[in-house]
């Protein structure tokens, strides 16, 4: 891997599947996004909070902090969307993570469990993290000695798969799907996205957040590419430096130095001596070398 692994797209050739733009214009379009999940779950939601992109929780100091991408709230559901066009690593156990704060989160102390809204958390993939062929993986925990029982804790987490999208039943479905890969789609919605994209790209203030955010990606590549560097060339020292050890020991043997004068001398545990000491003595044996 080097530098250039890592690119980012320049601002005119920017999709609505760009993380960066995806969350602006869903936090500046609350309709929008109704509509957009709307079409997502098949569902009605008469009232909807304007959303919050990139918003942060964390409960307590230990604790790992989470950052939604559009997080927001209807009278008694809860909706986290997440696009994932390039880190699709641990997404079952990131959803996971996600149910678990947001519930923290929501439900205040001394409040009864029938508080907890219904959530749904889903990920918008463009590929197929599962690879079984199906452009949606909806999940809700149920009884696994009979499958017709659900728990009905009211907790959805749903994984689209757009490279996949053409099985969806639903055209407008299809059609958003289609445009978020940027491939030809004509439906109301899309056509709707299309004059919001443009409008956002005409944004100079957001043209200039984009740019920051650009190089604070930058510098994290950097950052974690030195580190991971660095973490490697540690590990390739010690794992050389050990296999000198180990062979200054097999020498030390060969010459008759005691085992126990060996494991203080190369500072190995006596019972590793002893092994290369069985194994110092089974080639020896099979070579003839005396």
């Amino acid at each position: 891997m080097t530098e250039n692994t890592f690119q980012i797209e320049k601002w005119e050739d920017l999709t609505f599947a760009n993380n960066f733009l995806f969350c602006k214009i869903l936090e500046s379009e609350p309709e929008l996004c109704r509509q957009l999940l709307e079409l997502l779950l098949h569902i009605e939601i008469d009232h909807l909070e304007i959303p919050q992109a990139e918003r942060t929780f964390k409960e307590t100091i230990e604790s790992k902090s989470v950052r939604f991408d559009v997080y927001t709230k209807g009278d008694n559901k809860i909706f986290d969307i997440e696009i994932q066009t390039t880190n699709k690593k641990n997404l079952p156990k990131r959803s996971r993570y996600y149910q678990s704060i947001i519930d923290m989160s929501n439900l205040n102390a001394g409040t009864d469990y029938d508080e907890l809204k219904e959530t749904y958390i889903i990920f918008i993939c463009l590929n197929d993290i599962f690879h079984k062929g199906l452009p949606l993986y909806t999940f809700e925990n149920i009884c696994n000695e009979n499958r017709d029982i659900k728990l009905n804790d009211r907790a959805f987490k749903l994984f689209f798969n757009a490279a996949n999208c053409d099985k969806l039943s639903s055209g407008e479905q299809k059609s958003f799907f289609k445009f978020l890969k940027g491939e030809i789609a004509d439906s109301d919605f899309t056509r709707l996205l299309k004059d919001k994209l443009y409008v956002a790209k005409k944004n100079a203030e957001w043209r200039m957040q984009y740019m920051t955010w650009e190089q604070t990606l930058r510098e994290e590549y950097k950052l974690a590419y030195k580190e991971a560097y660095q973490e490697a060339y540690q590990e390739a020292y010690q794992e050389a430096a050990l296999e000198n050890t180990v062979e200054n020991a097999r020498n030390l043997l060969r010459l008759g130095v005691s085992a126990e004068i060996v494991s203080q001398g190369c500072s190995l545990p006596l019972e590793e001596v002893l092994a290369l000491t069985k194994e110092s003595g089974s080639q020896a044996a099979a070579t003839g070398w005396q």
